[in-house]
């Protein structure tokens, strides 16, 4: 019996720091992995997956399209409760991530019938 404690024991100990190790592995790998993505210069990315996901600052024009489409009289019919809290909260959010900055243009789109155009971002 107490051979085998001494067994599992020995398992146990070797197991936890391999176990230990590749977890710490997989988060440098990770950390590489994202340092060079931020690395990459913006025309370079053709993924829109990753696009999305990226952290990007509003522009004023944007700002104010989410104003216009929250003011328009009477409410289009497109424009529901939902879409106007949302919309509400991303006005309050000093960084958006890139689907939501999507979504804004999209719904602008929609709204106004127009392509969505904007000067001040690159």
């Amino acid at each position: 019996m107490t051979g085998l404690k001494v067994l599992m024991a020995l398992l146990l100990a070797t197991a936890i720091p391999i176990a230990t190790g590749m977890s710490m592995l997989r988060a440098e790998d990770t950390t590489r992995i994202q340092v060079q993505l931020a690395q990459m210069p913006q025309t370079s990315r053709k993924n829109p997956v990753l696009e999305d996901s990226q952290m990007v600052k509003p522009t004023q024009k944007e700002r104010e399209a989410i104003h216009q489409m929250l003011a328009t009289k009477p409410r289009q019919k497109t424009l529901k409760n939902a879409d106007r809290k949302y919309l509400k909260g991303l006005l309050d959010k000093a960084a958006w991530i890139g689907f939501e900055r999507r979504i804004v243009h999209e719904m602008w789109s929609e709204m106004s019938g127009k392509e969505w155009r904007d000067t001040e971002r690159p």
